[in-house]
């Protein structure tokens, strides 16, 4: 093997080494972003959940759920839902949040969305939304998805 050659190999190698390890990096700040998109938006989800009546969660035992009458305390907590679920929703049709984590917000979303109260307080709130009607049809297949 001639030295223009060793020196060739050992260029490709240099060049093969140098591309892998960016591949790698970008993998590794990729799934840094998804975890640390997934702490924030777990985050933002449990501070709303905990201004949430406990109503909203519960059912008696004989199956029927109370619902909690309307006030401007429910209606806040209900719209920073929406609004996180709508920020969720966006991440997720621009590609950035992964196919499993999604599944797993997806089901979150849906069993809240089934809740009476939530559902009654988007009722009351959709009509806003009239400029985005994309989202308006995925909160319906929320509602009336069977988990």
């Amino acid at each position: 093997m001639t030295t223009d050659a060793i020196i060739q190999l050992a260029q490709l190698s240099t060049i093969v080494i140098g591309v892998l390890s960016v591949a790698v990096t970008l993998r590794s700040h990729r799934r840094q972003m998804h975890a640390q998109m997934f702490i924030e938006f777990s985050s933002r989800l449990h501070q709303t959940l905990k201004l949430l009546p406990v109503e909203t969660w519960t059912v008696r035992p004989d199956n029927s759920e109370t619902i909690t009458p309307r006030s401007e305390e429910l209606t806040k907590a209900c719209l920073q839902l929406f609004h996180s679920i709508s920020d969720i929703y966006h991440l997720h049709r621009g590609g950035y949040i992964s196919g499993d984590l999604w599944r797993t917000w997806h089901v979150g979303m849906q069993r809240a969305m089934q809740r009476p109260v939530v559902h009654r307080e988007w009722l009351a709130f959709e009509d806003a939304l009239d400029h985005f009607p994309e989202f308006r049809c995925f909160m319906r297949a929320l509602i009336n998805e069977r988990s």
